[in-house]
């Protein structure tokens, strides 16, 4: 056939940029998350810090699902999973539930666009 070892060639230097590619996109999308957390979480009048202001994005990771990365508040600040969901005492006030269902479209989007463009398609 020809033109086969064009294709074999372009398919290779697909395979070699999608990894990068790929982690760029996965933050691309998890800083829209983060940043919609910050918005909605609290923030304390007397705090030197706050927990909107740390709200992080993690290193990619991978399990048997494919590659991810986790938006969260950062450890000093673990009282935010209390805010999330809530104690016997504290009814819920979720800041990240609601972040990432508000960004899902837009985050699927970002990722979209930018596989896109680090592939070159």
């Amino acid at each position: 056939m020809v033109g086969i070892e064009e294709i074999l060639d372009r398919l290779k230097e697909l395979g070699q940029r999608a990894a990068p590619a790929e982690n760029q996109a996965l933050y691309a999308g998890a800083e829209i998350v983060r940043d919609n957390a910050s918005r909605r979480a609290s923030r304390s009048s007397d705090a030197k810090e706050h927990l909107a202001d740390n709200i992080m994005i993690s290193q990619p990771k991978q399990d048997e699902n494919g590659n991810y990365v986790e938006v969260g508040p950062k450890a000093p600040f673990f009282y935010g999973k209390f805010l999330e969901y809530g104690t016997s005492k504290m009814t819920a006030r979720p800041f990240m539930g609601p972040a990432q269902a508000e960004s899902k479209k837009q985050v699927l989007e970002t990722i979209r666009q930018t596989l896109k463009a680090g592939l070159d398609l």
